[in-house]
């Protein structure tokens, strides 16, 4: 999964779907991902003989959480430290273990660390106990390393992974891993997504911080827990006996339904680099990325004035942008480094005639205030409920980036029902660039009643999309 982008889900399938199947976490780019790919030609490395460590040991005899005769395999332990050092650098040590219960565990086997320009896998282990006989130890040598974060649409990224298969994921047996990783982070924030498609017996979470430093925690679908003391300036949270989210046809997002911590981190002092507070720190944050973004060249100025040139009517010179805009401009996403999060400039966009859905949003922005239309930034889920109303902000929850248009006072037409009434901008129009076939004044099913992020120079807002009537559903 590349958890540092937004992208349009119509262009691409992101992997954090795979319900029942994945377990995602991370910071804006760091992930450990335990993933099973279906049909899928995997490199398994010949296994050594190679002892389990004590903590894997420890958990042999160890109780089963509650489980149903369908269930393909248990969490027995994991564990998540993050350490944040004086000198700024950050660290991120995982383990975990599962037992394997059915022929269908056998994908907890496999182990993937995602990195980048910024971050780097340090060490990774796998280990396998099996019910009879001697351990089976892999190492980081016997990893592939490959590119998945190229999927339809999306060109060029900078995100690599490293894949480790542990041997002998049968029925009976415990694997494990350990994964260490040095991350830098655009936002110190983290979630600690501690529910799983499969039952879990022990969670654990561990904060070091520097002297000085504080943190803040939110909770989602779980009663607020208690750190307990571990140290200097160390907390330690412990969640036991976690039940499954089971995949179901037709379920709410897997996401939206999951229990999870995220943490906002502060340095001492306060300033630099720190994890949203409120929804307008993160409106803020995206607001500068594109500052500067949307400025336009003498050639957007030229298309404005030649595709509006036959239009007598305000809505018409916005309808005739916002169309060039959907079916001129292709959806191509290159995104290196900053770029998962910060659209490319209206003018390159326009030039090459191809961006991602930041990248169109960008430039009908641009092209709307050529004619004095001012347009607003919304980044938002593709997929309703995956956000919801209670949620914290927090970088990596959004996959998609879509436009408010402030509409000129005196513009009505019974064809723009996708609007909302802001109570200091007055009417806007929701508009999805990417979306080629929805009509201009209507919004998929998906976005519709769902919440975004409403980006303006004044910072943000958690905005809820409007429910179109059912008579447009056709």
């Amino acid at each position: 999964m590349n958890s540092k982008s937004w992208h349009c889900r119509a262009q691409r399938q992101r992997r954090t779907e795979v319900r029942g199947a994945a377990f995602v976490r991370g910071w804006a780019r760091g992930v450990v991902i335990v993933l099973f790919f279906a049909g899928a030609c995997v490199f398994v490395p010949r296994a050594f003989a190679g002892d389990a460590p004590g903590w894997m040991h420890s958990l042999v005899n160890a109780p089963l959480p509650a489980h149903d005769d369908k269930t393909d395999a248990v969490l027995l332990y994991s564990e998540y430290v993050l350490t944040i050092q004086p000198n700024g650098k950050i660290k991120g040590q995982e383990r975990a273990a599962y037992k394997i219960l059915r022929v269908g565990g056998k994908k907890y086997g496999l182990v993937r660390a995602d990195f980048d320009a910024d971050t780097r896998v340090t060490a990774m282990h796998g280990w396998c106990i099996p019910a009879q006989g001697k351990d089976y130890e892999v190492k980081e040598k016997d990893a592939i390393e490959t590119s998945l974060g190229v999927e339809n649409g999306e060109l060029v990224t900078d995100v690599r992974s490293k894949i480790l298969q542990i041997p002998a994921a049968d029925i009976g047996n415990i694997v494990g891993y350990e994964v260490e990783q040095e991350l830098r982070p655009y936002v110190m924030q983290d979630d600690w997504v501690f529910q799983r498609p499969i039952p879990t017996a022990e969670a654990r979470y561990t904060l070091q911080l520097p002297a000085g430093w504080e943190y803040k925690v939110a909770w989602v679908n779980h009663a607020e827990v208690a750190p307990a003391s571990v140290g200097n300036n160390q907390w330690q949270w412990v969640i036991k006996d976690i039940p499954a989210v089971k995949a179901e046809h037709q379920m709410p997002p897997w996401r939206g339904m999951a229990e999870k911590m995220v943490v906002s981190i502060v340095p001492a002092g306060g300033s630099g680099n720190r994890g949203f507070q409120s929804w307008n720190d993160m409106g803020n944050w995206q607001d500068g990325l594109a500052r500067g973004r949307r400025d336009v060249s003498p050639e957007i100025k030229q298309k404005v004035a030649a595709l509006t040139a036959a239009a007598t009517t305000p809505l018409e010179k916005i309808r005739a942008v916002a169309g060039f805009t959907q079916r001129e401009i292709r959806y191509v996403a290159i995104e290196l480094g900053i770029g998962g999060y910060q659209p490319h400039a209206a003018k390159d966009i326009f030039v090459h005639r191809y961006g991602d859905c930041k990248d169109k949003a960008t430039l009908v922005s641009a092209m709307l205030a050529e004619l004095g239309v001012p347009s607003y930034y919304v980044i938002i889920n593709s997929e309703r409920g995956a956000v919801t109303a209670t949620m914290p902000p927090q970088i990596g929850i959004f996959d998609h980036a879509i436009l408010a248009i402030k509409l000129p006072e005196g513009v009505s037409d019974p064809s723009l029902v996708a609007y909302v009434e802001h109570p200091k901008l007055g009417k806007l129009l929701i508009f999805d660039p990417t979306d080629e076939m929805t009509p201009f004044g209507q919004l998929r099913g998906a976005l519709q009643a769902n919440y975004g992020l409403f980006v303006t120079p004044a910072g943000g807002d958690l905005l809820e999309l409007p429910q179109l009537p059912a008579t447009l559903n056709t």
